[in-house]
């Protein structure tokens, strides 16, 4: 396939951000209600997910999820998600805040989402975390919730867990983390498309077709005929 054909979009995010999870289904939704696609020179849509780490300070084992929001945003933090819930259930995610067993540090995640970039599953697996975490209320600490997980992506558990109990892509996560800070993101989703055009947030599906379509127009190489030398020679 011509590379020149795929438009490449990164996205920088972390696996425990609601609106991360809300503009990937925006996101997706977008690339598949593009109809200009067929018109235009574009074969794929390459979505590749950069790291990003919410709060970094979360132990590796976690922390109670109903205590770390009460710290953070009072007793009433429930309520202050229920917009998040409501935005979450249009997009036909059902998100349920305080059925969320703890608040994790998502770096191993990230570790694993390098790998499965690698391997070419990263999108399923990326969707794999968030569905678990957010819809399913999963605790992605727990390693046989991983190792079930990653086995139905098309991993054995064997390594599964040897990523976990390694220190594989360790400096590719904190480098990528790094880049992404001095390129100046400071929250997340944040999207970058053929590395030219920057959208921040969770836009509305509207907002990423139009991207979408104006990146792909600027893919599309207009050919005018006119009078040439060919190879038989016979023009010239």
């Amino acid at each position: 396939m011509n590379k020149a054909n795929i438009i490449r979009i990164d996205v920088v995010s972390d696996i425990v951000c609601p609106w991360c999870y809300i503009g990937k289904r925006r996101l997706e939704k977008a690339i598949e209600d593009t109809q200009s696609f067929k018109n235009l020179q574009v074969n794929e849509v390459e979505i590749i997910y950069r790291a990003f780490q919410l709060d970094p300070s979360v132990p590796s084992t976690g922390i109670d999820f109903k205590m770390y929001m009460q710290n953070r945003f009072g007793n009433n933090f429930v309520e202050k998600f229920h917009p998040v819930e409501q935005v979450a259930q249009v997009e036909g995610l059902d998100f349920d805040f305080s059925k969320l067993p703890k608040a994790i540090n998502t770096f191993v995640l990230h570790r694993i989402l390098t790998i499965a970039l690698k391997d070419g599953i990263q999108s399923v697996v990326k969707e794999s975390l968030m569905k678990a975490y957010f819809v399913n209320s999963q605790d992605l600490t727990q390693e046989n919730i991983l190792i079930e997980l990653l086995e139905k992506c098309g991993w054995s558990a064997e390594k599964t867990l040897s990523i976990i109990h390694s220190e594989i892509a360790t400096d590719e996560v904190k480098a990528e983390m790094n880049y992404y800070r001095q390129l100046g993101v400071t929250g997340v989703p944040f999207f970058i498309f053929n590395q030219k055009y920057a959208v921040s947030g969770a836009q509305p599906v509207e907002v990423f077709a139009e991207i979408l379509e104006k990146v792909a127009m600027e893919m599309t190489i207009e050919t005018v005929v006119g009078e040439v030398c060919d190879v038989d020679g016979e023009n010239c």
